[in-house]
């Protein structure tokens, strides 16, 4: 019996993988990407700021620009002596993965740059620079109310050009990269499953008037009296969700904690491309359902975070798809 698919056929179908795979915005089973120039996924803070800060969130302060977002200080704080800036990224129920940003911190003393995942009231994984001394980062873990930084020397100042940060949030541990390098990679404190909590992703930069966790990390701000205004700067937002190789050939697709098992794949990579050099390049398939001669074509969404599939199309007594991973070289998916 001749197949029903015909070449142009498979050209439509393949057309169609293409074209969502390679959508900046929305990647399959949660992934983004945002340049960071609009806010229309975001919730922009207002009307408030933790009790200990010297400053509450205003929307006057969080501005879009062609290379990013800007968040400056301001001083029309109906709460504070300062207003500051925060996005709440509009997703919510965000899992396992690799976070990643590029920034430019404030040089202020006592200014606060920061990029986080957190669960209110109970886990928060935070990358912080300060101007107290912006050639240090600061990587810390938020659990069960304690907090736990640990300063990490940058290899240049943070508030002279932008720079790639992230994040890697698996069951078993937190590893935090600088340019593409691991720098930190944690096991000791543990992180609440995203089954049990709701993670999202925010950006903020604030000030600080008084000394946190017996540590003056930030130093305490004062607004410049030389006209200038304290100001970070954020762009190229990603995030990519954790795949299990394991569920991915029983057709699950992403682990994203929320079932299945929670077994950690492989270390972090040593170089990785930062989040402006991935953002050239779609980063993983994303299947719809298509209808093709009357018959309906359902697949799952699936998408890597460390390699390239490749998706072959063949045309016997029925259609095959198949898949193959790159870096581990072998095929993960097949129907």
């Amino acid at each position: 019996m001749r197949s029903p698919f015909t070449f142009s056929a498979l050209v439509v179908l393949a057309s169609a993988f293409w074209a969502v795979s390679s959508q900046p915005q929305e990647a399959a089973n949660g992934g983004f990407f945002e340049a960071l120039d609009n806010h229309d996924n975001f919730n922009i803070a207002h009307g408030y700021g933790p009790e200990r800060w010297g400053c509450s969130f205003t929307r006057t302060q969080v501005h879009e620009t062609s290379e990013g977002t800007r968040i400056t200080i301001g001083k029309d704080s109906e709460l504070k002596p300062y207003s500051c800036g925060e996005l709440i990224y509009k997703q919510t129920h965000l899992g396992y993965g690799t976070y990643s940003i590029e920034m430019i911190a404030s040089h202020v003393v006592g200014q606060v740059t920061s990029f986080f995942l957190i669960a209110n009231e109970d886990t928060e994984i935070d990358i912080e620079v300060t101007g107290l001394n912006t050639r240090v980062g600061w990587m810390n873990i938020w659990h069960e109310q304690k907090q736990n930084p640990i300063s990490i020397r940058l290899p240049f100042d943070a508030a002279r050009g932008w720079h790639s940060y992230q994040f890697e949030w698996r069951p078993s541990y937190v590893a935090w990269s600088v340019d593409g390098n691991v720098v930190l990679n944690r096991s000791d404190i543990p992180t609440t499953s995203p089954q049990k909590a709701n993670y999202k992703l925010e950006i903020n930069s604030w000030t600080q008037v008084q000394p946190e966790i017996k540590l003056d990390w930030a130093g305490k701000f004062r607004y410049p009296k030389d006209g200038t205004i304290p100001q970070a700067h954020f762009r190229n937002m990603r995030h990519t969700p954790w795949v299990d190789p394991e569920r991915i050939r029983d057709g699950d697709g992403v682990n994203d904690g929320k079932e299945g098992p929670q077994t950690p794949v492989d270390e972090p990579d040593n170089r990785q491309k930062s989040s402006a050099e991935a953002a050239q390049k779609p980063t993983g398939i994303m299947m719809a359902g298509i209808v093709v001669y009357g018959m309906q074509l359902e697949f799952r969404p699936f998408m890597t975070d460390d390699g390239f599939l490749t998706l072959t199309l063949e045309t016997k007594r029925h259609l095959v798809v198949k898949a193959y991973h790159e870096r581990l070289d072998k095929r993960v998916l097949a129907f």
